[in-house]
């Protein structure tokens, strides 16, 4: 529930102290932590555009930014025309695109967009969200466009470097879905 600055301050704290605390829970940030700032573009165009003007992102923090937000990453996860599917957007106020697009997704797949399921479907989402990746001027994605993928990828290759354990996951899990199919 952060603004960019608001999340940019906090990493800066946390890179100080080397803590994050989650709750009661505290984590110590390790060198070979990966850090991935979300945002959507929403109405922080203006915030995004001065942070990455500062080009202040090292090698452990990455940005990942959606526009009009992280539904679009969800889309991609399940269907891929959005010139068609979200055309509607175009003409939407900034301000509402994002509210606009939480519910264009539950009415296009019957049961809505489920995050949770979204995990299963990274390497669809990936190839996606990449045919329709493009950014501005200023590095901020265009209308459409996620940085997902990046951090997606990022994801799906830690977990194979270990014994193919995202590949394995996905194959077990579609195994289980064919099973249950055919009692």
């Amino acid at each position: 529930g952060l603004q960019p600055y608001q999340m940019q301050d906090k990493w800066a704290q946390i890179q100080l102290t080397g803590e994050i605390k989650i709750e009661s829970q505290l984590f110590h940030l390790e060198a070979m932590d990966k850090v991935f700032l979300l945002s959507d573009v929403d109405e922080f165009y203006d915030q995004l555009e001065k942070i990455f003007k500062e080009d202040l992102t090292g090698t452990q923090e990455q940005w990942i930014v959606s526009n009009p937000c992280f539904e679009i990453w969800l889309y991609y996860c399940y269907m891929n025309n959005p010139e068609k599917d979200l055309m509607c957007l175009k003409s939407e106020p900034v301000a509402t695109r994002s509210k606009k697009m939480k519910t264009i997704c539950n009415t296009l797949i019957s049961g809505g967009i489920n995050p949770r399921l979204a995990f299963d479907h990274m390497v669809t989402g990936i190839e996606h969200s990449n045919a329709h990746y493009a950014v501005d001027d200023n590095g901020i994605p265009v209308l459409y466009a996620t940085q997902m993928h990046y951090m997606a990828q990022y994801l799906v290759d830690t977990l194979n470097n270990n014994a193919n354990e995202y590949s394995e996951y996905v194959k077990r899990k579609e195994e289980w879905r064919r099973l249950m199919k055919s009692n």
